[in-house]
């Protein structure tokens, strides 16, 4: 009796250690799908930042684009990033007439939910999530008003537009 409970204990260990080995191979899965699914044009679809200590003061205030107010508030088209299939990316900033004013241009690199964005003077390290419908939700904390304190709460969503690069 003894032997038998023993016996079932262990082929329950093993079992339960045989379970966990896809739920480690599925978190790789996942690393990966996102660097298979950045590749492409993203459009900023609506923006949020809770700016803290604004100036380095106790104000605070937010700033929030929903995707109807880029050019009929704000006089500017939605940003689009170009993430290339090398790992580089760039980023634009239209005017309500769709003409390039400025770009950013660097390298980027996925770690499970973690979006790295390098460029020359600045790193940003965003947490990326899948919307269910598609859209992805970026968020991180940094320095938006550049006061010297990265304490400004950042939530991006973007659509993905086209599977080119432009």
């Amino acid at each position: 009796m003894i032997k038998q409970i023993a016996f079932l204990l262990l082929a329950v260990f093993i079992l339960s250690s045989c379970q966990t080995e896809p739920k480690n191979q599925e978190a790789e899965a996942e690393t990966l799908e996102l660097a298979n699914t950045l590749p492409g044009t993203w459009e900023m679809v609506s923006l949020r930042v809770k700016v803290n200590s604004f100036e380095n003061t106790d104000s605070s205030y937010v700033l929030e684009i929903k995707e109807e107010e880029w050019d009929k508030v704000y006089f500017v088209k939605p940003v689009k990033t170009y993430y290339e299939l090398d790992n580089k990316y760039r980023r634009a900033y239209f005017n309500v007439a769709g003409d390039v004013v400025s770009e950013d241009r660097g390298m980027w690199n996925a770690f499970n939910d973690t979006l790295m964005m390098i460029e020359p003077n600045v790193t940003y390290q965003y947490i990326i999530e899948q919307e269910p419908n598609g859209l992805l939700q970026f968020s991180t904390v940094l320095d938006w008003d550049n006061d010297g304190q990265e304490d400004d709460e950042y939530l991006g969503v973007q659509r993905y537009v086209s599977r080119t690069t432009e």
